[in-house]
């Protein structure tokens, strides 16, 4: 019976806490706090004296992964204009909107992936800062809490809606580009995080 009692207790409370965590992520979608959460993060990497010390060695190396965004938002941008004024091409008038809907997937792309990344630069930074001042924090595990407390349900909204669906479109037909796009876009930063996780165990 006890039993009973504390599984219902568990899972009453993971129901509030999940509900909490919705809300939350909820309000991120807000204009006034996307464009808080978006100068927040823009005023760390131009006035944060720890994040400007870890990007300000690794700038060159942070090339690489920017130009393979631009290439897969570029591809994903021009597929869809194409794809777009072909859907278009009775009306002249929708046919000159391709260009501009284009330009707006590959912007958003863009933002988007550079978001995410400018996040993940902003947490390894401070992990570096925590683990030289030997300072351990627990942050919860799981997607869910990372969007929670990352800030990040905005930028990965438009990874979703400006690159992983026009990837999904490109592989209907070409399903070894779409691989290929998609590869580019997750190997870039992951191996920049292991190049450069190198680099400091060497230094270290």
């Amino acid at each position: 019976m006890i039993k009973q009692r504390e599984l219902r207790r568990a899972v009453k409370h993971g129901e509030r806490e999940l509900r909490a965590a919705g809300g939350d992520m909820l309000s991120q979608l807000r204009p006034r706090n996307i464009l808080r959460d978006a100068s927040d993060l823009a005023r760390k990497f131009a006035r944060d004296d720890v994040l400007q010390a870890y990007i300000a060695p690794r700038i060159w190396s942070l090339i690489p992964v920017l130009l393979a965004f631009v290439m897969v938002s570029a591809v994903c941008s021009v597929d869809i204009m194409f794809r777009f004024a072909r859907l278009a091409s009775g009306s002249i008038l929708l046919k000159g909107f391709a260009l501009p809907f284009a330009a707006a997937v590959w912007l958003g792309g863009m933002i988007g992936q550079i978001y995410v990344f400018a996040i993940w630069l902003e947490e390894r930074a401070a992990q570096r800062n925590r683990a030289e001042r030997g300072i351990e924090v627990e942050m919860p595990a799981g997607f869910l809490a990372y969007l929670k407390y990352s800030r990040a349900l905005v930028p990965w909204i438009l990874v979703a809606i400006c690159v992983a669906v026009p990837l999904v479109i490109i592989a209907r037909y070409a399903p070894l580009i779409a691989l290929l796009l998609f590869t580019v876009s997750v190997l870039a930063p992951f191996l920049w995080g292991k190049y450069d996780s190198r680099g400091e165990r060497e230094e270290s």
